[in-house]
């Protein structure tokens, strides 16, 4: 500790994540975690009686030997913020990623707690870097040691059944971003779903005034801005590196859960995600306005976060992966952000993750079909819906509005009551849009339109307009079987939705 003593000879030191009484695990995603032998120099935020370390890595030295002699190195992505070339003290916010000698920063931290103030004469130059780790063509998330079942990829299981995985948005958008952010939440959807032979298939769930947890299941996939829950202690300062967003996942990991195989890949086992939650840390807004294209910056930085949201760890430049190649230290999800303007470009090794753990088959050459094929007599069904309170228990068993190319639209509602029934339809519909209704035909409920956009931007497009506060479960499904939910709860009042990359075009 910077100062004081340590009552007993011993503290307790705790990192976020760990498995709850109900077997629900939390992991942050690229979260630097200390192991059995690790010997390090700690900065330390009291809490609550505990210590964690100051705003997650800053806090961390590692202690490092080369030959006879004893380093204190920082977690290495911190190294790795751009500096800007006008920046006027460049040359010390560089010299302040150097390895500390040992011995001499622990003497200089002693007498500034003494109130001796001299230059840091502890820096070192010029050391060898590595090696950290052995280098792997990927990394996927993985369950830590603290799970029954440990070290398997986590997944979401969503797309397997051609579902889709939605996020929610913080409505007041980013500060330091213009237009607040949500388009580059849009680019990198696009980019994660635009990689050839994986099934993912992310859907923007539009924007919202709740505050949603961000550490526990609530049933909503959620990104928030500048940290509104202090999930991440104090605040990113621009020059000193940190921690500019997190991903918070969670899944079951006790002994009741069995893994699944991945479908495509069946000799990998996997654990289900439940639920996945971004922040960016109070203090982003300062990175990314100083960028030269915050927008490109801020997409950039909303595309790493959704590829740890599916369960994509960092390849290289942190201290559990190792130092980064020509290769992945062009990855989106490489641990250091690139801040050159590249947004939401992804890299082979990137597309690499994203097919391992969600394989298509579509991508395989198949066998010609029957010219004329029969009707499927028994469709799929519509997804489960969410378990969090409030939500409609029900599942969708009718098809009440078709539109052209093959779009079906499914639609249960639950009362106050507990009653559960179909939305049903014969008010007005055309070829692309629809109203449904619950109680009463001279009562719509929502109105529903999918559109042809292809020709604008490959996409078909989905907006739907409730106008009720009853819990509903909506989704509009292609001819491939791959669906676009729409969810409200009990009690609250609808929100409109809009999704111009809800389905892209063959």
């Amino acid at each position: 500790m910077l100062k004081g003593f340590v009552p007993g000879g011993t503290i307790l030191v705790r990192q976020p994540g760990g498995v709850g009484p109900d077997g629900v695990a939390m992991r942050i995603l690229g979260l630097p975690m200390l192991a059995e032998g690790d010997r390090v120099l700690l900065f330390l935020d009291p809490e609550n009686g505990q210590y964690r370390p100051v705003e997650f890595a800053l806090g961390l030295f590692f202690e490092v030997r080369v030959g006879d002699r004893v380093l204190l190195a920082r977690e290495p992505s911190l190294h790795g913020e751009v500096l800007e070339p006008d920046d006027p003290v460049a040359g010390e916010r560089a010299r302040s990623r150097q390895p500390r000698d040992a011995d001499r920063f622990r003497r200089w931290i002693a007498d500034r707690v003494a109130g001796v103030e001299r230059p840091a004469d502890y820096f070192e130059a010029g050391w060898p870097d590595g090696p950290w780790g052995v280098a792997e063509p990927f990394r996927v998330t993985r369950s830590p040691g603290t799970c029954f079942h440990e070290g398997l990829p986590l997944r979401w299981r969503e797309f397997d059944r051609g579902q889709s995985v939605g996020v929610t948005v913080q409505a007041g958008g980013q500060p330091g971003v213009p237009g607040g952010g949500l388009s580059q939440v849009r680019a990198g959807i696009r980019a994660w779903n635009d990689v050839r032979g994986s099934r993912l298939n992310l859907v923007l769930d539009g924007t919202s005034n709740r505050e949603f947890p961000v550490n526990e299941v609530d049933g909503v996939n959620s990104i928030f801005y500048e940290d509104p829950f202090d999930e991440i202690e104090g605040s990113y300062r621009r020059g000193e590196g940190g921690t500019l967003a997190i991903n918070v996942a969670l899944f079951y990991c006790d002994a009741s859960v069995t893994p699944h195989p991945i479908p495509g890949n069946d000799t990998v086992e996997a654990l289900g995600l439940l639920e996945a939650n971004i922040t960016t840390q109070d203090g982003y807004e300062d990175w990314v306005s100083a960028n030269r294209d915050p927008r490109k910056a801020h997409e950039e930085i909303m595309a790493h976060e959704l590829g740890h949201l599916i369960g994509i760890s960092h390849p290289c430049g942190d201290r559990s992966s190792g130092p980064c190649d020509s290769v992945t230290g062009e990855a989106i999800m490489r641990a250091t952000a690139h801040g050159d303007g590249r947004g939401a470009a992804l890299n082979s090794d990137d597309r690499a993750a994203a097919r391992h753990l969600y394989p298509d088959p579509a991508d395989e050459p198949e066998p010609d079909p029957d010219p004329d094929p029969d009707p499927d007599p028994n469709p799929d069904p519509f997804p489960y819906p969410p378990t969090g309170a409030g939500y409609a228990n029900c599942r969708p068993e009718t098809v009440p509005l078709t539109f052209d190319g093959g779009y079906e639209v499914g639609m249960c509602y639950e009362t106050p009551a507990g009653d559960t029934a179909e939305a049903k339809s014969g008010i007005w519909a055309s070829s692309e849009s629809g109203l449904l209704w619950f109680f009463s035909r001279g009562n719509a409920e929502v109105l529903i339109k999918v559109l042809d956009g292809c020709a604008l931007n490959g996409h078909y497009w989905v907006f739907v307009a409730p106008v009720t506060d009853v819990a509903f479960n909506l989704y509009v499904r292609n001819a491939e079987g791959r669906t676009w939910p729409h969810y409200n709860r009990q009690g609250e009042t609808a929100g409109a939705r809009n999704d111009t990359f809800a389905f892209r075009c063959n």
